[in-house]
């Protein structure tokens, strides 16, 4: 099966990076591909707000690298890879990568100190030496979604995406709810393995407790459309069945990791084909425009490439990071006039690193600039006449939805 899935996400990649129209989608599937010839595995750690995921996380890990307390909300993505001695850097959306102290995590990490990621944080990766990931996990701790702070659910919405393996976090001071049970739902679209594991034990009585796993356990199997689960009553607190829980999580890991991989890349893949079509019917819907109205949108497209080459002239070091954020504000651009994502690879910037000078700087700015006008022009047919080429780009599009949609039904 395993090479059935990778030559089909081969395949997939090979039609997706040959049209402009998907190629933000062929760098996903060219994630899927690398994951699968590599064996990365990555577990997250899954659930509602305030149910304890940083502080299991620390449990997990034999660490207390995660900031936790009554008041503190993980605002973003914390990703713990495994390493000799513990360091901790920040990735931010504009491509820098700062590394800091432990101590100052919560500055980053938590809705307190970051309010709606106001620092533009994408990630903070953590190497800690732990053994639980000494054979090459990455364990990832998420924000908490149903919070007040909607940035905090949508950054966790989009990041289950990312993992193959789940730790779903429930509490046993509280019921299942319609936010978790939706949340779930989702995530079960992509992850290839699940583990539910019920925080909180201590607090309770035995007898509550088998009360409380029992019914857990019954509306768990219903809505995974399964007769069985791996369910873990545990407490980050006192640790009480957490070393259960990385036991199976290890052990499954060891013994069945192509299968959680394959099965979690599957349903990566049949996600990110969907998105695709969704953009060609994107690419549709534009073209098929009013002339008025493209002319509207693509005078604004020029009006912004205008204001961006003469901010660069103004502009006074710091080029990378510079470049790096005029390709965010251009995919912005494209997203909010047309609803279509146009990709651009952002390239990671170590602190320190200042190679590009001014003049290099601005002619990259002017060629992208250039290239995403005539990429538009190209694939929207803007102002085309040429017949010929109409024709030609309408039965691309065509035969590219249907080449994806049997890649599709062949994985179903």
């Amino acid at each position: 099966m395993k090479d059935r899935i990778l030559e089909q996400a081969e395949k997939t990649y090979q039609l997706m990076s040959g049209d402009e129209a998907c190629r933000g989608q062929a760098s996903h599937v060219r994630e899927i591909v690398e994951k699968l010839k590599n064996q990365d595995i990555t577990v997250a750690v899954l659930g509602q707000f305030k149910r304890g995921k940083s502080r299991l996380s620390n449990t997990i890990l034999d660490s207390d690298a995660l900031p936790v307390g009554i008041v503190p909300i993980t605002s973003a993505v914390t990703k713990v890879v495994y390493g000799k001695k513990p360091e901790a850097e920040v990735h931010y959306q504009n491509g820098v990568v700062e590394p800091v102290p432990f101590e100052k995590l919560s500055s980053f990490i938590s809705e307190q100190e970051n309010a709606d990621n106001r620092l533009g944080v994408s990630s903070v990766v953590l190497r800690v030496p732990s053994k639980f990931l000494k054979n090459g996990l990455t364990f990832v701790d998420t924000p908490g979604v149903g919070s007040f702070h909607k940035n905090n659910t949508e950054t966790a919405y989009q990041y289950m995406k990312e993992s193959d393996a789940v730790i779903f976090l429930l509490s046993v001071d509280s019921p299942i709810n319609q936010i978790e049970i939706d949340f779930l739902r989702n995530t079960r679209e992509f992850a290839g393995k699940f583990y539910f594991a019920v925080n909180k034990v201590d607090v309770v009585e035995e007898g509550e407790l088998k009360e409380y796993m029992d019914y857990c356990r019954s509306l768990l199997c219903r809505l995974m459309e399964t007769e069985q689960i791996s369910m873990f009553a545990v407490s980050a607190k006192t640790g009480q069945g957490v070393e259960e829980l990385k036991k199976a999580i290890l052990r499954d890991c060891k013994k069945s990791a192509d299968e959680i991989l394959e099965s979690s890349a599957e349903k990566k893949l049949k996600d990110t084909i969907d998105s695709a079509l969704r953009q060609l019917d994107f690419y549709w819907k534009a073209m098929n425009m009013e002339y008025k109205e493209l002319d509207a949108r693509f005078e604004e497209i020029s009006k912004t490439v205008e204001e961006i080459k003469a901010e660069a002239e103004e502009a006074d070091g710091l080029y990378e990071v510079r470049l790096n954020e005029i390709k965010l504000r251009l995919s912005e651009k494209v997203k909010e006039l047309f609803g279509m994502e146009f990709h651009y690879d952002i390239e990671s910037l170590p602190p320190g690193i200042v190679t590009m000078g001014k003049g290099d700087f601005i002619r990259q700015t002017e060629n992208l600039c250039g290239t995403l006008k005539e990429t538009l022009d190209r694939i929207l047919l803007y102002r085309e006449e040429n017949a010929y080429t109409v024709v030609r780009r309408i039965n691309n599009i065509n035969k590219l939805s249907r080449q994806l949609r049997k890649i599709k039904s062949e994985l179903s």
